[in-house]
């Protein structure tokens, strides 16, 4: 699954601390795909709104980088006695292309029954 951020990076631009500033800026639009379905851990997951941060940008080739942030997802369960807050490290790749920074976010939904059959 790509994510596309719209920006003005020129191509070939290989400065980290510019390319995350803009990464910063419009980090809300890209927050769900970041974070994914967190159903994986579990049904009471939920991420913890404002807990996205960015790491690092790590420059890799030509026009190719690595985005590594942290994030935390809460699981709540008053049945089962747990209210916890784990702080989860992830790591994406991206692409600097004509206008925007092209992100590859893979696609981790929980798959439905009907999937399943």
């Amino acid at each position: 699954m790509l994510s596309r951020i719209e920006c003005n990076i020129a191509a070939g631009e290989t400065d980290c601390a510019k390319i995350a500033e803009v990464v910063q800026r419009n980090i809300l639009k890209i927050t769900v795909l970041l974070v994914g379905d967190l159903r994986w851990y579990s049904q009471n997951a939920r991420f913890v709104p404002g807990s996205l941060k960015i790491i690092s940008v790590e420059y890799r080739a030509l026009n190719s980088f690595k985005l590594l942030y942290d994030f935390d997802w809460n699981l709540f369960s008053p049945c089962q006695d747990l209210n916890e807050t784990v702080t989860q490290s992830e790591q994406v790749n991206f692409h600097i292309r004509p206008g925007a920074l092209e992100f590859d976010v893979i696609d981790n939904q929980q798959p439905s029954p009907g999937d399943e059959l």
